[in-house]
């Protein structure tokens, strides 16, 4: 029975439970490693060891692989980050002075309903994928081509879902141009980035973060050479969006072709490895939480395309793409150490303060300068955009609670704390969601983008209390067990 010490051939005792570790999910072990966790060992010994897993520094902790890989990962995230948001401002500015504001808007509320669709297809695969498919294993690459059809799957499903559910005003820029062909455009450019997501979290496994930068730094540069193509088409906001979206999509598409390029092998749908299961269970539980926990990110600015007209829309978006790049910082951090969490002997703990300090001192800087430079802004786009040059300072400040909420949650996912997970995020969403929907719609003073901006910023502060209480009370409830654990010489080591 599941959980239960049992006598094994040669009467050695061996156990079919879980063992709950804190750091990787129980993948399929190799046979060798299988036989050499049943081997006998004293108390005494157990007891020493149990002491090394659960120690919350030492040496290997500080100066080992997992800090440095950790710290690599996050660097080279973050570059791409800057560089991902150096296009989308070259992007923008080319296109504030070459087309007109509400072109501009319609292509940006198109964008934008990409993302938000993107984030409903995802499935919660790429914080599993991160977990389950992290090697060269036949397993791993079963894991990741049923991942792909289901990503595939679920693009379609959601675009559909969206676009006849919601149907914002700018969707009228796809059927303009043809009632079917719209949607078949629409559903591609969702399907290849979903893919660009997974393929990513692939090569972050592999450790090969080059490819990620270099995936970031062609679509950059894409879509600011796409920007002079068709400049008197009648269907402009259409190209528009399509240079905004289609590279990304396209880098997707490229990438599944030539990811097993790295990962040594192909892309299979058998055996299917006993790891399976527990990889759907873990993708749904995360799918629940990233719904939440991304919620606000995706939603609030489809909230507003809907709320407001297609020249406001442009300017929020002017503001949200700065915003969001540099929110995408602690995101980056926070995948780097779920994919890096508990690796090489790493501990947990001493790797999510250093990703906190790296963090919070960014988002920290990069508020101090928005607040400095926010007339940048207005020079840059012109009068027409002063009103997103209003918003930025606040929704920027935002960023140092997102950053703690953030990496937290990360904690959570990499403990396997389900309810601190669903607690985060929960309270995340509804702390941001409901003050938009309330706020942003109407006019005047504290609705519009003042609303969207207020919402974003209170609701961020509430959710970064909450993440630090239900962290500090899922800490003490690791370290009791650990305790329980040492005391228990038949606990198993591996």
């Amino acid at each position: 029975m599941p959980g239960f010490l049992e006598l094994g051939p040669g009467a050695r005792w061996t156990y079919s439970g879980k063992v709950v570790t804190g750091l990787n999910p129980n993948l399929d072990a190799a046979p060798t490693e299988q036989r050499r966790t049943d081997v006998a060992l004293s108390p005494a010994r157990r007891r020493a060891a149990l002491v090394r897993r659960f120690r919350t520094g030492g040496r290997n902790a500080v100066s080992g692989g997992g800090h440095r890989h950790l710290l690599t990962g996050s660097s080279v995230l973050v570059v791409g980050a800057a560089v991902q948001g150096l296009g989308g401002m070259a992007f923008s500015l080319i296109v504030a002075q070459w087309d007109t504001k509400v072109h501009f808007g319609d292509a940006s509320a198109l964008f934008t309903s990409v993302l938000f669709v993107t984030y409903l297809a995802g499935l919660g695969l790429p914080v599993a994928l991160a977990r389950y498919a992290a090697d060269r294993s036949v397993g791993s690459h079963v894991v990741f081509a049923w991942g792909i059809v289901a990503t595939a799957i679920a693009a379609i499903a959601a675009s559909g879902f969206y676009l006849g559910v919601v149907d914002p005003k700018a969707a009228d820029v796809l059927w303009d141009w043809h009632p079917v062909g719209g949607f078949v455009l629409f559903a591609l450019v969702v399907m290849g980035s979903a893919f660009s997501l997974i393929v990513d979290v692939r090569a972050m496994t592999m450790r090969r973060w080059n490819l990620v930068l270099i995936r970031i730094a062609l679509v950059g540069v894409a879509k600011v050479a796409l920007v002079p193509i068709g400049q008197s088409s009648t269907h402009r906001p259409l190209l528009l969006f399509l240079y905004l979206a289609g590279p990304v999509a396209v880098s997707g598409f490229g990438g599944l072709l030539l990811i097993n390029r790295i990962t040594g092998g192909r892309h299979q749908f058998s055996p299917r490895p006993q790891r399976s299961r527990a990889a759907a269970r873990y993708s749904v539980i995360n799918y629940v939480s990233t719904l939440a926990y991304q919620a606000p990110y995706f939603a609030l600015p489809v909230i507003v395309l809907v709320h407001v007209d297609s020249a406001t829309n442009s300017s929020f978006y002017v503001a949200w793409g700065i915003v969001a790049i540099a929110f995408y910082v602690p995101s980056a951090i926070g995948q780097a150490l779920l994919a890096e969490g508990g690796k090489d002997g790493a501990h947990i703990r001493s790797q999510m303060r250093l990703a906190m300090g790296l963090a919070v001192g960014l988002m920290g800087a990069g508020t101090v300068v928005t607040f400095l430079g926010k007339g940048v802004v207005v020079a840059a786009y012109g009068e027409d955009y002063r009103d997103a040059a209003h918003i930025l300072p606040a929704m920027m400040l935002a960023g140092i609670p997102w950053a703690m909420s953030s990496l937290y949650l990360t904690e959570a996912r990499v403990m396997h704390r389900h309810a601190s997970t669903v607690i985060i995020t929960v309270t995340l969403t509804l702390a941001i969601i409901v003050p938009a929907l309330i706020l942003v719609p109407g006019s005047g003073k504290g609705h519009g983008l003042d609303g969207a901006s207020s919402a974003w910023l209170v609701g961020n502060i509430i959710a970064a209390t909450v993440a630090t209480v239900v962290t500090w009370v899922g800490r003490r409830a690791t370290a009791e067990r650990s305790v329980t654990a040492e005391l228990d010489p038949l606990l198993p080591v591996a």
